[in-house]
């Protein structure tokens, strides 16, 4: 069960507001992707919680809300995130109730209202972006944890998010070259013939 104890020693987290039981509130935010709009979206097909691990969040006595529309790219309609326990808000509420968001891109038009709040996300803090996203986030008094910190060792597998992509992109890679590739990969031999590779 999550306590009401401050994360860190000498944090000001501000006391939860959510109903008694629920240690502290977890928010979780649209990437921004939107294949439909007008514009060219620059958003993120992905969501940074999925239903299964907010379940197990709930279950250890966190509160947790979604942004409207938030996993629906990822294949996460809002209800699948309500059958877990979940609340369903606005980007606007999400950002005001929570006291931790997470976000696979930092959100940096919203860090004014994050003010005071901890960001769990990609930030690549060691890069030029990512360097710009930490003065910003300091700026405006963001706490941010970024998750490509997470050391690449084999008792931290689950949270290492740079192989776990690195892998996903490759499997991607071969999908997109096998279709511009356009021919068989091996040699084949079936009752109408053989099909050079």
């Amino acid at each position: 069960m999550a306590s009401a104890a401050p994360l860190l020693k000498n944090d000001t987290l501000p006391a939860t507001t959510v109903a008694a039981g629920v240690g502290l509130e977890l928010g979780v935010l649209h990437e921004g992707y939107a294949p439909d709009a007008k514009l060219a979206s620059t958003g993120d097909q992905r969501v940074s919680l999925v239903p299964s691990v907010a379940e197990q969040l709930i279950k250890d006595g966190y509160g947790v809300i979604v942004e409207r529309g938030a996993g629906v790219y990822s294949g996460f309609a809002d209800s699948a995130y309500e059958e877990k326990g979940c609340r369903i808000a606005s980007r606007a509420e999400v950002i005001q109730k929570s006291q931790v968001l997470f976000s696979i891109e930092p959100p940096v038009n919203d860090f004014a209202p994050l003010k005071g709040k901890t960001l769990i996300s990609w930030v690549g803090r060691l890069q030029d972006k990512g360097k710009d996203i930490v003065a910003k986030a300091n700026a405006a008094q963001i706490r941010l944890i970024d998750v490509t910190a997470v050391p690449r060792i084999t008792i931290a597998q689950k949270l290492d998010v740079l192989s776990s992509q690195a892998k996903v992109a490759g499997h991607r890679a071969v999908v997109e070259a096998t279709h511009a590739f356009g021919r068989f990969h091996s040699a084949e031999m079936t009752a109408a013939g053989k099909y050079p590779p």
